[in-house]
């Protein structure tokens, strides 16, 4: 066996980095939204990029992307990837850097695996453009709930279908719907997903490489709260029912019991929206959007139980009408406790500055080992831990020491999913 020939110096990665930025929505940063007309260009580069090194394309009917072998043999396969959506104005590494990294580990290692290496790029994960994450994932595992494709709609109205529908017509997906089943061309025995940090602990304590053993669950909740829209300046404090102040009320709330239930418990108020929005009205009712996030499921329990009475507690003393609604949920999990060991020993072995560590945010990882596949994350350091901004870097070199170290790191997860199936 042989490997194949590729450029992953740091200056090759930066610039495909820098290129794949430049598919992007108007405004600050980098904002690529699934199935958007920037998402559809930057998917179809990636296919040019990946046919440049030998490898071919393949997507499924969710839009998943994957770069491969074209002469791989029947049998399971083994991804490593990320995703290709971004937030709104968000930075150019998040997903890019391990959907960028899955391609070049594909290529540098055809023929030298096992178990053959495949490039993935998830359509979705980060739930910028429909009501829910990890579309891409979720469609390649069979976590899809029926009619959900109908059902979850973008700020337009526009369905999950009928934008999956648009990109079809325009070669970024099979056809066909999720409905009909997106699965990856071959069995799945294995999930490599390199990734920046996206916080600071890393670059503080002058390390090169986090080897994730946990990902954080969440809740996203959506609460509304309905009081009485009244003039501003004849109703008397003592009699209003101001929605916003209540959301207002409920919003330290969170951040109080996030700091009572102690690290690594996290809690946000991501955005709230009061109507009518006038200068001289009495909000009349408001719309919360929060995030909950703990590594552990009975914690993560325990905090959105607290928030949730906390909240509607402040909504009845303020003689406002309350109600909670949870948008969507992930429960944590743990990465493959066996992959954990081979890469801390491998890193312990080369000298590269390491450390076990949970991840607060969530990833594609968690959805393919929630649903059985054993999955492991790597990060590398983000400065200043920026990260869902313009901000958002890495230095080139280590986001190519990144991905030389899953070079080297493959060939030994290929080997031990290979030896669990003889």
């Amino acid at each position: 066996m042989t490997t194949a020939p590729t450029d992953l110096s740091p200056l090759a990665v930066t610039q495909l980095i820098e290129t794949l930025a430049h598919f992007s929505g108007p405004g600050p940063g980098v904002t690529r939204l699934v199935y958007d007309e920037a998402w559809c260009g930057a998917q179809l580069w990636l296919a040019t990029q990946a046919r440049a090194r030998g490898l071919v394309d393949t997507r499924d009917s969710a839009g998943n992307l994957y770069l491969h072998d074209p002469r791989r043999p029947p049998g399971p396969i083994f991804l490593s990837g990320s995703h290709l959506d971004t937030v709104r104005e968000g930075g150019a590494l998040d997903g890019a850097y391990g959907a960028l990294a899955g391609m070049l580990l594909a290529a540098a290692l055809r023929g030298a695996t096992p178990v053959p290496v495949v490039g993935l790029v998830t359509c979705e994960e980060e739930g910028s453009r429909f009501p829910s994450a990890f579309l891409g994932a979720r469609a390649i595992t069979g976590r899809v709930a029926p009619g959900e494709s109908e059902s979850l709609r973008d700020e337009t109205g526009a369905s999950w279908r009928e934008a999956l529908m648009a990109a079809a017509a325009l070669g970024c997906a099979a056809p066909g719907g999720v409905e009909k089943g997106a699965t990856a061309p071959q069995p799945v025995i294995g999930f490599l997903e390199l990734h920046i940090e996206q916080g600071p602990v890393l670059e503080s304590e002058g390390l090169e490489l986090g080897i994730v053993e946990r990902i954080a669950g969440f809740r996203r909740a959506r609460i509304r709260l309905h009081g009485e829209a009244r003039h501003a300046g004849t109703t008397p404090m003592r009699m209003r029912r101001d929605a916003l102040a209540a959301a207002a009320e409920i919003a330290l709330a969170v951040e109080r019991i996030a700091r009572e239930h102690g690290e690594p418990s996290v809690a946000t108020v991501g955005a709230m929206h009061a109507t009518p929005g006038l200068y001289n009205v009495v909000a009349g009712s408001c719309e919360m959007r929060l995030d909950l996030r703990h590594v552990r499921a009975d914690a993560l329990g325990r905090l959105a139980y607290a928030i949730e009475a906390t909240a509607r507690e402040i909504a009845l003393r303020r003689n406002v009408t309350f109600a909670w609604d949870l948008v969507s949920r992930q429960e944590p999990i743990a990465m493959d406790a066996g992959f954990v060991e081979t890469a801390v020993a491998l890193a312990t072995a080369q000298g590269v500055k390491h450390r076990a560590m949970a991840s607060g945010a969530g990833h594609d990882a968690m959805i393919f080992a929630a649903a059985g596949v054993p999955s492991l994350m790597l990060f590398v350091p983000s400065q200043g831990g920026i990260s869902h901004h313009p901000d958002e870097l890495t230095a080139p070199k280590q986001l190519a020491a990144g991905i030389e170290f899953a070079r080297t790191l493959l060939p030994a997860l290929t080997e031990r999913v290979a030896g669990r199936r003889a």
